[in-house]
């Protein structure tokens, strides 16, 4: 078919013509199969004849690719009738026209029998069968040549070779020897090559040599849309929507078309709503139909290998699979042509539904798949293809597997666990199909398979760790698979901490050998110890007895549970704990691990509660880049969440947010322990900026009830949420909730959960002074037990809010002066403004100081200095205050209760506490201590404050 063809036919009318004339040149034709290729040569025999010219034409053939001179022989049989007529009639020399490499023109003798019978030019068959394949001699090629030469004189000659990709090596050779030498012969030589082949590398030199020399490149691609419409439309009545449909099929591609429109004429398709669904599968049925009439034996068996090897089809492979000779394995091939693309690193089929035609054409036994899917496993292994690659075929078989099937597993599974531990797991449960279910085998291969899934699955992982323990010979063996498992694990079932105790206990008091074993298991028993408060001491006694040092592996996981006892106890000064974690830091590399249970999950938060965060941010850094090269989301996750925890130690709540969100969003909500950290970044986050929007995220997401530390990030969020709202009764409500279970628990000192300086603030507000002074006391108390600065700073500056007057103001100064050794510029700046605030009529000068240092300090963190409040706060809503607002707060300003407001407004209190808020809201304040300030700040004097 030579539809849009017309540059193409140009271009071979050019080179005959250029022939005639007496110039020699050398056509290339590129294209796939049934793209027109052998058309386009036909239409050039055709013109060649009509010019009185010689025309000799050969194909190459897979099967005679061993057979020296195959191709060559074919070709220019031909030429010896035209040489015993041509030598009637010529004269005792001729001249060669010479040689293009050298410009030489050397004279052949007329009386060459070597000329006159070309078949003599070429050595006989089988006589040189020792000779390497690509030698050829060198007076075979200048016979050649010269015998061409006196053709040529007498009369055009057109050599025309199909598929020359599977000619042979010495006929390949003369060619490159003949088109290097066509100037100045009447000689046109026309070779069709497969589009998209690579040679073999010892012939790729000859392949570019001869495609180099082409005066003429024709690629016939696919017909256009248009074109497809126009022969559809000429052999069918059918609309646009089904031509479309035949171009989608075929691709454009003309010989598929024709084949397409063949059935769809002998099946009399018409134009009807459901005939384009139909064509689809008449497309199929005839694709499958031909592939199964051309599919001869060895063609079935090399496809079914092909298909079966997949990516690792290489044609060695290919052959060795499916057992055939090399004869019929290329004559397989040759059959295979139109269906696969034969390349010389690999054989495919042209495209996906070929693939599963020939799965549907070729229907073998399922004990023959079976097998060939063992052969194929066998025979990757033995060429040492990927372990990946020999499991997933030993995932097709439905049988038993082979004991060395189970092999290939379990060491494709240890190959691929770093990069792909849910590919790991997936071999390792194909294995676990074939083993004794009472066998100590499958125990071991259980726990191997539990301690692939920790990387990603948690909950099975604990299942089927706590399955196979029970059943493994020896306490050794038993101890080592439980610990594997992770702290957090052992903290948040009980089943996992009963397993953990009863190896312990059957393990027995540390030893040389099982010393480090030893260790590992009582971290986690004290891991899931941490929410009991009867266990504290005993806790902060071990840290001692462990002494200085970070120790092995082992005791460094040890000491890093006890570090987080004493640290949410408030056991030991936060310098202590900062000196002991940071010398764990620096025997644990930034890139060490990436799962999401090691050490770098523990190790930074401890640092930022005791308010020593120096070069937490390189290693963070470090951390991150090699969980991201590593695609190891759950631990970028967690690292991004601790980088939040960082940046909002030093008050850097917008970059804090956008970290935290980045945590949030790369979390897997199926994966509590890749969770829990991002969620109480983010919920910090949210409660300190009093964001609806971030909290929303936050509360959405079902609580784990059995992690405190979820839990007391919800209900201090909410409480915040809800004093946002205007509910402060329900505020506190919520934290002194939280308060509660982390009394219960024993957490006193945690910075991040810290709740009394919260649920003073709200007594204050709601009149309980009393109460008030007493939980910004006993804070205060631990605070200075404690000592890091933020936590000690703020708890300062609560307890002058409750108490005011002097010792208020006293309380304001020790904050700053204890502020500044720290690294919250935020917190400074709130106890800056406070403290300006409450100078404001004893010490004008020094109120206007600190107050302008607090709002510098504010605007470099970008968010506004509310005078007091526990939470530091974004930048205020800068939307001006309702009239009704402005009264209100005029009013709560001059220190009118909210009753008194209402009455004289005469308005309910629930309406004087919603203008409230949105005037807290607004001004970037928390609570009535910072109201009056910011009331002068924005409302002029003149302007009245009483009136509804």
């Amino acid at each position: 078919m030579l539809v849009e063809r017309e540059a193409e036919l140009a271009a071979l009318s050019r080179a005959v013509d250029s022939v005639l004339a007496g110039s020699g040149a050398l056509v290339h034709i590129e294209g796939t199969p049934g793209s027109g290729r052998s058309a386009l040569l036909e239409r050039l025999r055709g013109l060649a004849d009509d010019s009185g010219a010689l025309v000799l034409s050969a194909s190459g053939a897979a099967s005679e690719r061993t057979f020296r001179f195959g191709l060559a022989r074919r070709l220019l049989r031909g030429l010896s009738e035209a040489a015993r007529v041509e030598a009637a009639t010529r004269p005792s020399t001729i001249d060669t026209g010479g040689d293009s490499a050298t410009g030489d023109a050397p004279d052949v003798p007329v009386a060459s029998s070597t000329a006159d019978r070309p078949r003599d030019a070429l050595p006989p068959a089988g006589e040189d069968a020792d000779s390497q394949a690509g030698t050829v001699p060198i007076s075979v090629l200048h016979s050649l040549h010269a015998l061409l030469v006196r053709t040529s004189a007498v009369r055009p000659v057109v050599l025309v070779v199909d598929d020359l990709h599977f000619a042979d090596d010495a006929s390949l050779r003369c060619l490159v020897h003949l088109v290097a030498r066509l100037r100045g012969m009447r000689v046109l030589i026309a070779a069709v090559l497969g589009a998209g082949r690579e040679p073999e590398r010892d012939r790729a030199a000859l392949m570019h040599e001869f495609t180099a020399a082409a005066g003429h490149r024709l690629r016939p691609g696919p017909l256009s849309a248009a074109a497809t419409g126009d022969l559809v439309r000429a052999r069918l009545d059918v609309d646009a929507e089904f031509a479309a449909c035949c171009h989608e099929l075929t691709g454009g591609n003309p010989r598929d078309l024709v084949r397409l429109l063949d059935q769809a004429v002998a099946h009399a398709v018409h134009t009807e709503p459901d005939q384009v669904a139909w064509l689809h599968e008449l497309a199929g049925d005839d694709r499958r139909r031909r592939l199964a009439k051309e599919l001869t034996a060895p063609a079935a068996l090399v496809a079914r290998s092909v298909v079966a090897l997949g990516e690792h089809a290489d044609p060695a492979l290919v052959q060795q699979l499916s057992e055939l000779d090399p004869v019929r394995y290329d004559d397989a091939l040759r059959a295979l042509e139109p269906w696969f693309e034969v390349r010389v690193d690999r054989i495919a089929a042209i495209s996906p539904e070929v693939a599963d035609d020939v799965l549907a054409v070729v229907d073998e036994q399922a004990d023959a798949e079976d097998d060939l899917h063992l052969r194929a496993a066998e025979l990757l292994h033995g060429h040492g293809r990927p372990p990946e690659a020999v499991a997933d075929q030993l995932l097709l078989v439905n049988s038993a597997l082979p004991d060395r099937g189970v092999l290939r597993l379990r060491e494709a599974a240890a190959a691929v666990r770093p990069r792909v531990p849910e590919t790991a797991a997936r071999y390792l449960r194909r294995a676990l199909l074939d083993l004794d279910p009472a066998g100590a085998d499958r125990a071991r291969l259980l726990a191997e398979l539990g301690s692939v899934e920790l990387a990603f699955d948690v909950g099975s992982a604990v299942r089927h760790i706590t399955q196979a323990v029970p059943r493994l010979p020896g306490v050794r063996e038993r101890a080592e698979v439980v610990a594997q498992l992770p702290l957090t694990a052992a903290g948040a079932l009980p089943q996992v901490a009963e397993l953990v105790q009863r190896v312990q206990g059957e393990l027995g008091p540390p030893s040389d050998a099982d010393g480090q074993l030893a260790l590992r298991l009582e971290a986690r028993t004290r891991y899931a110890e941490l929410e009991d408060a009867a266990t504290h001491p005993a806790a902060a006694a071990r840290l001692g007895e462990l002494g200085a040092g970070a120790g092995s592996a082992a005791e460094r996981e040890l000491r890093v549970v006890l570090l987080s006892a004493v640290t949410l106890s408030g056991r030991a000064p936060a310098a202590e704990v900062a000196g002991m974690a940071r010398e764990l830091l620096e025997q644990e590399p930034a890139n060490a691990s990436t799962a999401v249970h090691s050490m770098l999950a523990y190790l930074p938060p401890l640092l930022l509660a005791a308010g020593a965060p120096e070069g937490l941010e390189s290693w963070l850094g470090l951390a991150g880049e090699n969980a991201r090269q590593r695609g190891a989301t759950g631990t970028e996750a967690v690292v991004a969440a601790e980088r939040s925890l960082l940046l909002m130690s030093s008050g850097q709540l917008a970059p804090a947010r956008s970290v935290a969100l980045t945590a949030f969003e790369l979390a897997d909500p199926a994966r509590n322990e890749a969770m829990v950290l991002p969620v109480c970044a983010l919920g910090t986050v949210a409660r300190r900026l009093r964001d609806p929007e971030l909290a929303d995220r936050v509360l959405q997401l079902p609580g784990a009830a059995h992690d405190l530390r979820l839990f007391a990030t919800r209900r201090l969020l909410q409480s915040a949420m809800a004093l946002q709202n205007g509910q402060p009764q329900s505020a506190l409500a919520h934290v002194l909730d939280c308060g509660r279970r982390l009394e219960q628990s024993g957490w006193h000192g945690t910075a991040m959960y810290s709740w009394r300086p919260t649920a003073a603030l709200l007594h204050h507000r709601l009149g309980a002074r009393h109460a008030a002074a007493g939980l910004a006391e006993q804070e205060l108390e631990r605070a200075r037990q404690w000592g890091a600065p933020a936590q000690l700073g703020l708890a300062l500056r609560v307890l002058a809010t409750v108490t005011g007057g002097s010792r208020g103001v006293r309380l304001l100064r020790e904050s700053v002066q204890v502020l500044r050794t720290g690294t919250d510029e935020l917190v400074l700046a709130q106890a800056l403004t406070a403290l300006g605030s409450a100078l404001a009529d004893r010490a004008p000068a020094e109120s206007e100081a600190l107050i302008a240092e607090g709002r510098l300090l504010a605007a470099r963190c970008n968010a506004a200095p509310a005078e007091d409040g526990p939470e530091p706060h974004s930048a205020p809503n800068t939307a001006e205050l309702t009239r009704a607002e402005e009264v209100v707060a005029g009013l709560a300003a001059l220190g009118h209760t909210n009753q008194d407001i209402a009455d004289e407004l005469r308005i309910s209190r629930r309406a004087v506490e919603k203008r409230l808020s949105a005037v807290y809201r607004k001004l970037g304040v928390d609570g009535r201590a910072g109201l009056a300030a910011a009331v002068r700040r924005r409302i002029p004097a003149e302007r009245p404050v009483r009136g509804a």
